[in-house]
């Protein structure tokens, strides 16, 4: 759920400004609006994070025992002056690079032309002998100017290397020349490997602060908390002997702010937000109900304060969707025995992933077994071990099938898609009423409902229910009734009359928002074929008694049984996140412009200054 929020104004005296800024922050509990205009001090600041960002950059992870970590505040000169020596070595060794790659890249310029000294065209030329190099075409060759003098070198693809002498300096030279190189091509191998162990002598100077990187990562995270500190003195407003500064915080962290200023002697005023104002959102579930969070992190998408935190919903069918992409029970299961795998590696990283992880590992497994799916093996599905499980009406196998399953589980789709968005403009609707314009949420259920029957019709040749013409008809009548219901009964349903072409157009969107829901059984129906097809390419050489052919024959199962999984994993992220984040998002009204709640408070057990 979405955290209730109350806005701060904080009144302390102009010359307490600091001290009450760090009191304020060992309560953290206020999210403050911060000003973008900083001063000098807050980008000096920012050029130290930007040099600590990367001379930790440049020193990757190495495998083995890693540093241990630093707890307590660290010395930020000297740990600014470890990162620019390991910046500093960085830069040179990058820069070595970069002159390898440019004499290798002169290697492949240069080879058709053969060696040659370039320091001996260049006297030549000092000496009145006027050389140059270029590429040219055989009829270029046959036109060339008196008084130019070619001279062939090799033959390429298109024309001649040639050599042009300069007779005559009152000729100009039509042709692009080839640059002439610094050095010779037989020297540039050496100077290839001086580089080389010049850049492996920066390398080590850079590795060998590898132990100072806990040291500078703690380093890292007292420069952003100063930066904070700073931005919060810098946005503070003055006005007379007195500063103040707002914020936001959470309706249950008032009496903890109301104590400090109690304490403090600072002036406090707590209020309801004002419509309009950016409020920062918080939102808090159940340990269970967090599962989805590392999905909402990846996407990057926060919740606007005004809108809903629909957390529990996505979890649960984004868990259907995962379980009906995948749709193989063994990959399922696959998927469960990396996750407590990983678990068990991993004790200290959050748990949320591998949460996520076995509740659709578990929904897998259940759909694939009454699918009858596994590896999508028809043999094995047939095995008295597993057959048991499996439900006729949606069985992945004809033969053991009852009726057409394809139409069923399309129905079934376009089922958990109404379901999905109903849930949408229920919601919707709880929240709008008693306004009048709650009622349009009814009207767009109905609408919804009576389109779910065209949809059957159309797509899967079932019977119109006569009674989807009332819904869809009455379902448009409420909407135009009620959508823009501001007061005044009859200003409103004239305003909505007014909008009927609209009205008309989103009843379309309705349509093409639960057929889109087909997608769950075209991409499982997909996965099931790549998986039969790798067993089908496999099943000769296994049954051909050839031990080359057998172990052929299990690379093409576990190489196509990968991939298989790697692209239903993509399907899962386009497909499965789409019908939440697009498909059931907009249908509440959803446009994710939340600003994440981030008090104010110390990060690290203490912040020495620069």
């Amino acid at each position: 759920m979405i955290v209730s929020m109350k806005k701060v104004s904080l009144v302390v005296l102009d010359s307490q400004r600091e001290a009450s800024l760090e009191a304020l922050r060992d309560v953290g509990v206020m999210h403050l609006d911060l000003q973008p205009e900083q001063g000098e001090r807050f980008h000096d600041l920012l050029g130290k994070k930007d040099l600590l960002k990367r001379a930790i950059g440049a020193l990757p992870d190495r495998d083995g025992k890693a540093p241990a970590p630093v707890d307590g505040p660290v010395d930020l000169d000297a740990a600014l002056a470890i990162a620019k020596e390991v910046d500093a070595a960085s830069q040179r060794e990058f820069c070595c690079h970069e002159e390898i790659a440019l004499y290798r890249r002169e290697i492949d310029r240069l080879s058709a032309w053969g060696d040659f000294d370039p320091r001996d065209i260049a006297a030549l030329k000092e000496k009145g002998v006027d050389i140059r190099l270029c590429e040219i075409s055989k009829a270029q060759l046959a036109e060339m100017p008196a008084g130019i003098q070619p001279f062939i070198i090799s033959e390429s693809k298109t024309g001649y290397r040639i050599a042009a002498v300069i007779r005559d300096a009152s000729v100009a030279f039509p042709f692009e020349e080839t640059h002439l190189p610094q050095d010779r091509l037989s020297e540039i191998p050496g100077l290839i490997d001086i580089k080389t162990a010049e850049a492996d002598r920066h390398a080590a100077e850079v590795h060998s602060h590898y132990a100072n990187k806990p040291m500078l990562q703690r380093a890292l995270a007292q420069v952003d908390e100063l930066l904070g500190f700073d931005a919060a003195v810098t946005s503070m407003k003055k006005d007379g002997p007195i500063a103040y500064i707002t914020g936001f915080i959470p309706v249950k962290k008032a009496d903890a702010l109301s104590a400090a200023a109690a304490k403090h002697g600072w002036g406090l005023i707590i209020a309801d937000p004002a419509d309009g104002e950016v409020v920062p959102t918080l939102v808090e579930n159940p340990w269970w109900i967090r599962a989805i969070n590392p999905v909402f992190s990846l996407l990057g998408t926060i919740p606007g304060y005004k809108e809903f935190d629909i957390s529990i919903w996505f979890l649960l069918f984004f868990t259907i969707f995962w379980a009906m992409i995948i749709g193989d029970a063994a990959y399922g299961l696959l998927f469960l025995l990396f996750t407590i795998v990983g678990r068990i590696v991993f004790r200290k990283a959050p748990f949320e992933p591998f949460l996520l992880l076995f509740i659709t590992s578990i929904a897998t497994i259940t759909w694939g077994a009454i699918t009858g799916t596994w590896f999508g093996a028809e043999a094995v599905a047939r095995h008295s071990a597993f057959s048991w499980m499996v439900v006729p009406e949606i069985a992945s196998f004809a033969s053991m099938a009852k009726g057409q399953t394809d139409v069923f589980v399309m129905h079934v789709c376009f089922l958990i898609g109404c379901v999905h968005l109903t849930i949408a403009h229920i919601m919707c609707f709880i929240r709008q009423f008693p306004s009048l314009k709650a009622y349009a949420e009814v009207g767009r259920l109905s609408l919804l409902w009576g389109l779910y029957f065209l949809v059957r019709m159309l797509v899967l040749k079932m019977e119109l229910n006569p009674v989807a013409i009332y819904m869809v008809g009455g379902g448009l009548l409420f909407i135009l009734v009620f959508a823009e219901q501001e007061g005044k009964f009859f200003a409103g349903m004239i305003k909505g009359f007014s909008n009927i072409l609209m009205v008309l157009l989103g009843s379309v969107g309705f349509f093409s928002d639960i057929v889109s829901y087909v997608r769950l059984f075209a991409v499982g129906l997909a996965s099931l074929e790549v998986a039969k097809s790798f067993n089908g390419m496999a099943t000769g050489s296994l049954t051909s008694g050839n031990v080359l052919l057998i172990v052929l024959g299990v690379v093409v199962l576990f190489f196509g049984h990968a991939l298989n999984i790697i692209l239903s994993c993509m399907s899962l992220v386009v497909h499965g996140v789409r019908l939440n984040m697009l498909e059931f998002s907009g249908h509440l009204g959803m446009e994710w412009t939340g600003v994440e709640y981030r008090p104010f408070k110390r990060n690290s057990s203490d912040s020495n200054s620069i």
